[in-house]
């Protein structure tokens, strides 16, 4: 079965080449992009649009179709260049923790105040290497010991 993923990040024009890099590199490994689609951005500076984006829709119309997308994935990948994640990133990582669906990030992040094990932090072509097969994704606190663990599963478990 084909594992799907989406890409999550902050997605500034001066940083889109790199998650389209990301986009095609994981594409080309077999897996199933359901977001972000590859579509050029057209407008935007904090929170961008997509040719593909419905222009009558307000942005939280467009963020709540994007995390419909984003929930429809087997697990998250969060570009992370030098460790930046953004304002909306942060808000899309929050959701997807608490709906213990597995994330990854390119780098470890600096902005987001949440514990991040190393074993989440992964390069684009690792993560290529660890889930091209049956390997299953894990949830970002389904492993791991103290009292950060233990707080992030009871607070996913209510």
């Amino acid at each position: 079965m084909t594992k799907r993923i989406a890409i999550i990040g902050s997605f500034r024009r001066e940083r889109y080449d790199g998650v389209l890099d990301i986009l095609h590199r994981f594409r080309a490994a077999g897996f199933a992009i359901v977001s972000p689609s590859g579509a050029a951005i057209v407008d935007g500076e904090e929170f961008v649009r997509f040719s593909t984006d419905d222009a009558s829709a307000s942005d939280p119309e467009v963020q709540s179709r994007t995390l419909e997308n984003i929930f429809s994935a087997d697990a998250v990948y969060v570009v992370a260049p030098r460790g930046y994640v953004g304002r909306t990133t942060s808000y899309e990582i929050g959701r997807i923790i608490q709906r213990r669906q597995p994330i990854y990030f390119s780098e470890q992040p600096n902005d987001l105040p949440v514990h991040i094990p190393e074993w989440c932090v992964v390069a684009p072509a690792e993560f290529v290497l660890r889930f091209q097969g049956d390997t299953p994704f894990d949830w970002i606190f389904s492993k791991g010991s103290g009292e950060v663990f233990d707080v992030e599963r009871r607070l996913a478990s209510t």
